[in-house]
This record gives C-alpha cells, structure tokens and sequence, in this order.
C-alpha cells in the first residue's frame, strides 16, 4: 500500500471537545485522549444494567444524513457560539474548507442543527482538527494540521460561531525535508495551565511539540522534536503514570518506503512520558501484533489506572493493553480481539450506562462498537455495525440532541455526507 494515496488523504482526524462539555469521555481539556462519558452525563446517570439488542432498543439509531458541499475528511464537535449546544466542524482536506453547522435552537422533528453552513476557505487542507480556548477569551478556537505540511494553522473563535486566521497562523512545528503529518493534540503539555500543541511526523518517526502562551502565540519545545517508532500516526495524551504530568502515546506503523527493515519495530507502543515542563521520556511497550495504527485512552477494568486500546493497520484487530498506574502496560490473554473489520479511528466510552467502558471504531462504511466487561474484556455489541455512509474513516461522539446520551458523528469522505448515530442509553 502507497501511503501517499487517496487511501492515506481520506485518513484524515480528531474529536477533543471543550472541557465542561465533554471531560467525560475526554479527560484531558481539548485533547483527543478519551475515556468514559460519566462527566459528560452529570455523574448523575447511575449505572444501569442495558438490554442492548433487544426488539425494544438498540444502542443507536440513525438521524438522517448531512450532506456535505466538500468531500469531509474529519469532524469535531464544541460550543462555538456559547449557547450551550454543541456545534459541528467539518474539514475538506481536498477542498481546503471548514465548515460550520450550529446546534439547532431545538431539536424537535430531528432537527439537530440550523439549515445555513459557513463554509470558511482556508490556506492548508485541514487534516487533524482540534478545538480549544488557545487565547483566555472565553471562546472556542480551532487548530488543524496539514497532511503534506509541518504547519498547524490556527482560527480563532469569536463566540458567535465565527472563526477567522489568526495573525501568528500558520504555526510551524518543525523544520524537516519530509513533511508528512498524521496527527494533532492539544493539552497542556508543560502544566502552566495553557495550551499545548504537538503534532506526529509520519516520516520523520518523531512528535512534535509547541508550548502555548495562553494567548494564541506558540514555541517549540527545547527539546522537540521527539523520537517514536516508525510510520507514527494519530497519537493519544494522558497521564499513564500517574505522576501529575501529561504524557503522549504514538503509535507505529512502518508504512513508511523502508518497510521490510521497519516492520519488526512496529511491534511496539511509544510512550513519551512528560516532565511537566514540555519534555519527554521514552519507554517502549511491546506487543504481540504488530502495526499498531490508532490509539485511545482509559480505564477498561474498573482500577482507576489508564489502559490502552489499539487498532492495528489494515488488520481487524483491536488490543488491549491494561496499565498498572506506573507506565507499565500488559496485553489482556485474549489480545488481539476481533473487531470484524479494519478499523481506524477509535474511541472510548461507555455507550450503554452500564458503568463499563466500551470502545466504537471508523469502520469504512459502518461505526463498530464492542461492549466491555469491566475486566479489559470485550464483546461486539448486538445490531454492530451501525451503517453510515461510506469512507467513514473519522468518529467523534457528543450528546448532539441533548437528551443526556452519547451520540456518534462520522465523516463519510466518499458519500460527501456526515451521520449522526443518536444513543439509546
């Protein structure tokens, strides 16, 4: 496979929310680290046992479509306006386009947002998107990398659902001779209490990262960029060791030109652990299946310490990785587990209130979701997949209708449309 095909472009990502929406299943502000939506429901909605698949009741059900002017290559979902409804933000990584649907005033009839998109022009093809308050003004911003680029530019938000090209975009995370980007976050990566940027260089093997001074304006770190396995793509932050600072996970594909020599380093997770002040350790974690591809973050098994969930490329595979708290991880007995497809991007969350952690894939042309026992171990959910269009290569989940339930939205590159699955439970 070419990773510079089409294949590679519709590939394109992220899903952080703002951080009083959607701590729940992101528990980092604005990153694309993900974990339960306890938070996101209020901590109010108590665990309930589910009786998923039953005539009665399925985990989702289908709004109907929204079609897209440009092919939509990821989504992300936030408050743009401050009305307390969730917004939509769609990327045309070939079309160099943002778009913009507002929450609607009500959702009755299905309406879940208003009838008039703003389609922005921007000067790189939106890749990896992230949202998040990068000035202190109260206000949801938007950052997105470049596929063929080290620049992240960099929109501003202006309260009302307006974004506009800050004065210090583009933002460059790196000098390099093979720009190839596969990746975006957004955190605070060195505990001042400001964001954070770090991006992941596909070719280079390295992470990228950029300090924020709580006012839009970005430096790379002293040490930046950081070395990971080969062919890295979307990476994951979360604290793993339980120490107070942030730290990465990149993944490794080695779908890279040096394939062959790369593939027996593939089968491996890098951890960058943080300093709390922008740097980086590494420490490797090994696992039996190579080509770890996407990455997510949370508590599988009920022990208060992070565990990793991983896909694996053009493999149906899905591992799980439990943590000790320390930064150590170990593959469950029943690693690999068959998620019935090759899957992309995942997520964590718990879909069916039952209090266990789940997890729900980009699957081409459906979302997959396999049910966690509360012990690391998972089943695929009755009625998995859901169908949405096809070239569903990106996922974010959000209670769109505000009805207190975890909603899917995935961009369908090849249909032009995006689809909205709205939780039962």
């Amino acid at each position: 496979m070419n990773d510079r095909t089409s294949n590679d472009q519709r590939r394109l990502i992220n899903h952080p929310q703002r951080e009083d929406e959607m701590a729940g299943f992101i528990i980092i502000p604005f990153v694309i680290f993900v974990t339960t939506l306890a938070t996101l429901l209020g901590q109010s909605c108590s665990p309930r046992i589910a009786t998923v698949g039953t005539a009665e009741q399925s985990l989702f059900s289908s709004a109907p479509p929204i079609t897209i002017r440009d092919p939509p290559s990821g989504v992300v979902l936030g408050d743009l306006n401050n009305d307390s409804r969730l917004d939509l933000v769609v990327g045309s990584g070939q079309k160099r386009t943002i778009t913009v649907l507002l929450g609607a005033n009500d959702n009755k009839n299905g309406r879940l947002f208003r009838s008039e998109p703003q389609t922005i022009s921007v000067p790189e093809g939106p890749g990896d998107m992230v949202l998040g308050d990068v000035n202190a003004d109260g206000n949801l911003d938007l950052a997105f990398d470049n596929h063929d680029s080290y620049v992240v530019t960099l929109l501003l938000g202006n309260g009302k659902g307006g974004l506009s090209l800050a004065p210090n975009s583009p933002i460059v995370m790196k000098q390099g001779q093979h720009p190839h980007t596969h990746g975006l976050g957004m955190a605070d990566l060195n505990g001042d209490g400001k964001l954070d940027l770090a991006t992941v260089n596909n070719e280079d093997n390295d992470v990228s990262v950029s300090l924020g001074d709580g006012r839009g304006r970005f430096t790379r770190a002293p040490q930046s960029p950081f070395p990971v396995g080969p062919s890295p793509y979307p990476l994951a932050i979360g604290d793993v060791n339980d120490d107070g600072h942030l730290d990465i996970v990149a993944t490794a594909t080695a779908t890279g030109p040096r394939r062959a020599q790369q593939l027996p380093l593939s089968r491996a997770l890098i951890l960058l652990l943080g300093d709390g002040r922008g740097g980086f350790q590494s420490n490797s974690v090994p696992l039996r299946t190579g080509e770890p591809w996407f990455v997510a973050i949370a508590d599988v098994n009920g022990d208060r310490k992070l565990d990793l969930m991983v896909t694996h490329h053009e493999q149906k595979a899905l591992t799980v990785l439990l943590g000790d708290g320390r930064g150590h991880f170990n593959e469950t007995p029943n690693s690999p587990l068959d998620f019935g497809h090759n899957t992309f991007e995942i997520v964590a969350a718990d879909v069916n209130r039952d209090g266990r952690t789940d997890v729900l894939g980009a699957a081409g042309d459906g979302v997959r979701v396999m049910l966690g026992d509360g012990t690391g171990g998972f089943t695929p959910a009755p009625n998995s997949p859901f169908s949405t269009g096809r070239g569903t290569w990106r996922l974010t989940l959000g209670d769109v209708n505000r009805d207190g339930k975890v909603d899917v939205v995935t961009s369908n590159l090849e249909s032009n449309t995006v689809s909205v699955l709205l939780g039962s439970y």
